[in-house]
């Protein structure tokens, strides 16, 4: 079974998601700030990555700050080459 695209709203439902709500789908899709200015803290990133893992069956590396540096659309777009490069 082939994953779903990552789209900005899939990502930002996510995020949501790995933050319990404390930050909403809605507040990352207007905003360009990058996650950690957001105030998206360390075990929520972690919540994240493993989230993006499993939605896009693709393997994100903890240790590429982008995760950490990004906003929605830099990840989504970081995610969309993840799923580019493993695609056969």
């Amino acid at each position: 079974m082939t994953a779903p695209a990552p789209t900005r709203d899939g990502v930002a439902r996510l995020v949501e998601r790995a933050t319990d709500g404390a930050l909403t789908a809605a507040e990352l899709l207007d905003s360009t700030d990058s996650l950690a200015a957001l105030g998206v803290g360390s075990l929520s990133l972690l919540r994240l990555a493993d989230s993006l893992e499993s939605e896009y069956d693709v393997l994100i590396d903890l240790g590429d700050r982008s995760l950490y540096t990004d906003g929605l659309d830099q990840l989504t777009d970081r995610v969309r080459g993840l799923v580019a490069q493993d695609a056969p």
